[in-house]
């Protein structure tokens, strides 16, 4: 009995001692008081009442009421804004898992939107890229615009006018989170959208 107290005790006096010898680290709270109102503001310069004149001052302007967050970043997309002057006439473009080339029983519909092209010349298109839920936020972003420029580069292949054509990449904002293998294959596409011109 003796030497089963001596061989369970060892590893528990081990285990004590390692856990005794571990430094406690405190975070730093000494950029951060109590504003007296239940919230804290930090003592950093430029931020010391937490009210929006600091952050104005430090040198990041606030919006206005005025400024809108969604209007598309790229210019040339202003067209593609107005839901009245835009539809949705072809079939998406879909993509294998973690690819962006595109696969030749897709090809037929691209010299669809390519033929239609020419023959509407004064519609624009955009190309929207989608991915699946699989992958970081900013490699399916990457990944979409991949995407859409393959596909902006083969219609201008088959003849479209490039200044005609738009890509903006959506990666997987609108992905199906932890999609089943066939929904997730229905998030890995190009879809498009033409104006009716002006």
């Amino acid at each position: 009995m003796n030497k089963f107290k001596r061989a369970f005790s060892l590893p528990v006096l081990i285990a004590v001692f390692f856990s005794s010898c571990s430094k406690k680290v405190d975070p730093d709270t000494s950029l951060i008081r109590n504003n007296g109102n239940g919230g804290t503001a930090s003592n950093v310069e430029g931020f010391n009442s937490g009210n929006n004149d600091d952050f104005s001052l430090a040198g990041n302007p606030l919006l206005s009421s005025n400024d809108d967050l969604l209007a598309p970043r790229n210019n040339g997309l202003d067209a593609f804004s107005d839901p009245l002057n835009t539809i949705r006439p072809f079939d998406p473009v879909y993509f294998g898992f973690d690819q962006y080339n595109i696969d030749s029983t897709e090809r037929g519909k691209l010299s669809e939107i390519a033929d239609f092209l020419k023959t509407n010349p004064k519609a624009k298109l955009l190309i929207e890229g989608y991915c699946d839920w699989k992958g970081t936020p900013a490699y399916n972003k990457s990944l979409g615009d991949r995407r859409a420029t393959t596909v902006k580069s083969y219609l201008v292949d088959l003849g479209a006018d490039q200044s005609r054509i738009e890509t903006v990449s959506i990666g997987d904002e609108s992905a199906i989170p932890n999609a089943v293998a066939e929904q997730a294959r229905l998030d890995r596409r190009a879809a498009f959208v033409v104006t009716k011109g002006s």
